[in-house]
């Protein structure tokens, strides 16, 4: 039995951690889909703790792709995160760091939120929480884009390649 289970947490609703490295490494694999991924399954995730009985992670990631509209899905993520926090007794980052970091410096607000949902779960679990397993959504997000990081650089091999076999004729 592991200790977080035997302090009456289920291990699976809690192992929810995700070490930053990984985060950028598996959205680099992924041509940028993991980043959908865990947006999709952080949002489930802060919608159980806040206990609003809601189920439309699916939209809010979808929503992701429309532009201005992904600005108030990222600020609504940001805004439940800020409450969880607050209900623990966790700073809450003002509304200027969200806008600044969104629109200019989106790798680094990605970064931050991947470090203060961490530091959310460790209050949370009181130190139990752990590593989360790869779903497999999270999979399916890499194998697809891997895929399409691939077929991309084929591509560009065979664009090289006319246009090398074009110039010399």
């Amino acid at each position: 039995m592991s200790l977080l289970a035997a302090s009456g947490f289920p291990s699976e609703a809690y192992a929810v951690k995700r070490p930053l490295g990984r985060v950028w490494l598996r959205t680099v694999l992924s041509f940028g889909l993991y980043g959908y991924a865990w947006f999709h399954v952080h949002r489930r995730l802060l919608d159980g703790e806040l206990g609003q009985g809601r189920d439309d992670a699916t939209l809010h990631t979808l929503g992701l792709l429309v532009p201005i509209l992904n600005l108030f899905i990222i600020h609504w993520l940001w805004r439940d995160l800020n409450a969880l926090r607050l209900r623990f007794g966790l700073r809450e980052f003002p509304e200027i760091a969200y806008l600044v970091g969104c629109i200019f410096l989106a790798p680094l607000f990605f970064s931050l939120v991947v470090n203060e949902l961490n530091e959310y779960w460790d209050v949370r679990t009181q130190g139990l929480a752990t590593d989360a397993e790869l779903t497999s959504f999270e999979r399916a997000s890499i194998v697809i884009g891997g895929i399409l990081v691939v077929v991309g650089l084929l591509s560009l091999v065979a664009a090289i390649v006319i246009i090398v076999i074009a110039a010399t004729n």
